[in-house]
């Protein structure tokens, strides 16, 4: 006996339909809204635009497609995970044309904002050290991501990081930061900074983060420390001269993880990278030449689990270029 078979129609829409359907995917796919931000624009339910995206893909209005590149970097993501050791690792495609940093340094962001939201959820925490691509990363998620979520800081502010994360006012209202820079004037200022609940609270709570976003510097190159005020050009060539390749939230490292002992240490207001070893999961984004050799410390050390890179700082890191 011939089994019965089952054929699923897809109905044309109506015109009335369609022209929901067609609005809805415009202003989430076209203009980057969230589903709720479509939702209120069309007085409907965040359900009702689900459903509306979802006719658009099966009647063609919509077509995804996966850029090659993006396959190409998806298979070097897994080589670099596997060559360093890591949980994971997220590779951002090599755009063609001169990129400068700016936009090198946005591209990596809005890879590391993707890679967070798996984490987010009422009631999670999402821990933060320094970097500007992180600030810019937390800058970038969107409102409906964020509902119970809180953001605490690893450590004290960054003036780059400050500057970026004020022009976000969905984040402000979830932040929780420290009265503090990362590097303060005395060891004495920063003991007596620590010892304060309004700090020693929201360190706690980074310590419970799910997830924890950090840069990592380069003692090579144009030091982010340096930029970020953190420390002087004198400090990093005296950090240079004992090994270091690295930093993370203030800092030094050699390539073998094994952290340095420099004046600016006593004076940190922060976590230890040293606690980023127990942590869940800790994300650090970092590109170009001038990192591989911090790239490489920060693993050796077991202070990441995670790598966010570019293209051409992956094929380094495998060895492949330079």
């Amino acid at each position: 006996m011939t089994e019965p078979t089952t054929v699923r129609r897809v109905l044309t829409p109506s015109s009335n339909d369609l022209d929901m359907i067609v609005r809805a995917a415009w202003l989430y796919y076209g203009d980057g809204l969230t589903q709720a931000q479509v939702a209120s624009r069309l007085f409907v339910s965040r359900q009702t635009v689900g459903r509306l995206l979802e006719s658009a893909r099966q009647h063609g209005i919509v077509r995804i497609e996966m850029d090659a590149q993006y396959l190409g970097a998806l298979e070097l993501a897994n080589k670099v995970r596997d060559a360093l050791g890591v949980g994971d690792a997220v590779v951002v495609p090599t755009a063609t044309g001169r990129m400068s940093r700016e936009r090198t340094n946005e591209r990596i962001a809005a890879a590391l904002a993707a890679y967070v939201r798996r984490f987010l959820h009422p009631g999670a925490i999402v821990g933060f050290g320094g970097g500007d691509s992180v600030a810019r990363a937390l800058a970038m998620l969107a409102e409906d991501s964020l509902d119970g979520v809180t953001v605490a800081a690893a450590a004290g502010s960054t003036a780059s990081g400050t500057q970026v994360l004020a022009n976000a006012p969905r984040i402000l209202q979830r932040l929780r930061t420290v009265p503090a820079p990362l590097v303060v004037s005395s060891a004495s200022v920063a003991e007596a900074l620590s010892s304060e609940a309004a700090v020693s609270e929201v360190f706690d709570l980074a310590r419970r983060a799910v997830v924890t976003l950090t840069g990592i510097g380069s003692a090579v190159g144009d030091p982010s420390a340096v930029r970020a005020g953190i420390a002087t050009a004198e400090e990093v060539a005296e950090a240079v001269s004992k090994g270091a390749v690295g930093d993370m939230i203030g800092e030094w490292f050699d390539i073998h993880g094994r952290i340095i002992d420099m004046p600016t240490t006593a004076r940190r207001v922060g976590l230890s990278i040293r606690e980023f070893r127990g942590l869940p999961n800790v994300v650090a984004v970092a590109a170009g030449a001038h990192k591989v050799d911090a790239i490489r410390g920060a693993v050796a050390g077991g202070y990441i689990k995670t790598l966010v890179t570019d293209e051409p700082t992956a094929e380094l890191l495998l060895g492949r270029k330079g």
